[in-house]
């Protein structure tokens, strides 16, 4: 039995089962007409990323954690990567989507959810650019999670250089998830340019 069944859902949590069926790494497929599907995998969790065009210019976006219920909600961006990690260090799994805009601008955004001790999912928060994080930023994200901190990079632009041409340093925020009231949160931990 396959360890994502079939695909039809409930929006915002999905259920845990303990389960040790061991998934292969697919390649990540993804073209110019919006499709993604991506298994991502971390120690002995694996996840399963899909995204289709709806026909009205979003996206139907579909997280399958292996062996629960899927996650399931509308984006407005196509799905560029997708990642898996413990970024909070509670021993459970944070699944992010990394998205892009389209046109010249290809502005980046980070949809993520946490695991609440394997029981449910919940989605946590992330930040926009504050006015002095965003001095410079006119897209062109790339977004990774590196030793399970979520990391963001984009080009700095100066007075009069076109969006095909930055000529500025490069901005480096590094976010690490935090509880907040209501749910978990990205926040800014570290800042760098180079």
């Amino acid at each position: 039995m396959s360890p994502y069944p079939e695909l039809g859902l409930d929006k915002n949590t999905a259920s845990h089962s303990n389960t040790s069926t061991t998934v292969k790494a697919d390649n990540t497929t993804s073209n110019a007409s919006g499709n993604y599907n991506k298994s991502i995998h971390y120690k002995d969790f694996s996840a399963r990323v899909v995204s289709t065009p709806d026909g009205n210019g979003g996206y139907d976006l579909k997280i399958q954690p292996m062996g629960e219920k899927v996650i399931e909600r509308h984006i407005d961006d196509p799905v560029i990567d997708a990642a898996v990690g413990d970024l909070n260090g509670d021993e459970f799994y944070e699944i992010l989507i990394f998205t892009q805009s389209v046109g010249s601008g290809s502005y980046g955004n980070v949809i993520a959810y946490s695991s609440n001790k394997g029981q449910s999912w919940s989605e946590v928060s992330y930040p926009e650019l504050s006015s002095k994080l965003s001095d410079g930023y006119m897209g062109h994200d790339k977004f990774e999670v590196v030793d399970n901190v979520l990391v963001r990079q984009f080009p700095l632009y100066l007075e009069g250089d076109t969006n095909a041409n930055p000529k500025g340093k490069m901005r480096q925020i590094q976010y690490d998830m935090k509880d907040g009231e209501a749910s978990r949160q990205f926040v800014v931990s570290e800042v760098n340019e180079f």
